[in-house]
């Protein structure tokens, strides 16, 4: 029964971090994007 407690807080452990690293990626591109906008202004 205990192996199951460690199974699901592992499940969500990666998914917890699978969230971070999608934010991250997109919070990138966003000033990715902005960086592309203010070089094409120029």
């Amino acid at each position: 029964m205990n192996a199951i407690k460690f199974l699901f807080a592992a499940y969500i452990a990666t998914w917890v971090i699978h969230g971070a690293y999608l934010a991250s990626l997109v919070r990138r591109f966003g000033k990715l994007r902005q960086q592309l906008r203010e070089v094409g202004k120029k």
